[in-house]
């Protein structure tokens, strides 16, 4: 019977630890970079996909600036940088237009593909800069618009 428990005891030990590196797949191979073929293989197996570690508090948005070209035409340019130590997902953009009252007019999600990253990856101190012209359509938003915000998520 202890020969049994014990046997048991190991197994979901086991059984643990397969879990928690499941879940913890990304972290681990961000932070342990020569485990990362073993997940690979893994994942393989499990039909999961190692994927860049996603930290939104190490992601900083350095400047930006959105400026009228003519009529309903915009450009928005942005500088975004990793201040972590280790690889980061590239984020996503939002863009919010506001009134004078700050109130939103109208808002955008921007990924990065969409911007021009030529990564996924924002490597350790890395910084991406976008610049992307908008055109605003809309029921006389353009006559309304006096601010902006911009902000960096993952979706």
């Amino acid at each position: 019977v202890r020969a049994a428990l014990g046997v048991s005891c190991v197994a979901l030990l086991l059984g643990l630890c397969a879990q928690v590196v499941y879940v913890e797949r990304d972290r681990i191979a961000a932070m342990e970079p020569s485990v990362k073929p073993w997940l690979v293989t893994l994942c393989e197996w499990q039909g999961c996909t190692i994927s860049p570690l996603q930290r939104i508090e190490s992601i900083v948005i350095e400047s930006s600036s959105f400026n009228k070209l003519r009529g309903d035409v915009y450009r928005l340019n942005f500088s975004v940088r990793s201040a972590a130590a280790i690889d980061l997902a590239m984020p996503a953009v939002e863009l919010t237009l506001t009134d004078s009252q700050d109130q939103v007019l109208t808002r955008r999600v921007f990924l990065g593909t969409e911007l021009g990253a030529k990564t996924t990856v924002l490597t350790p101190g890395a910084e991406w800069q976008g610049s992307w012209g908008i055109s605003v359509k809309g029921a006389g938003i353009t006559d309304h618009i006096s601010g902006y915000r911009i902000l960096a998520f993952y979706p």
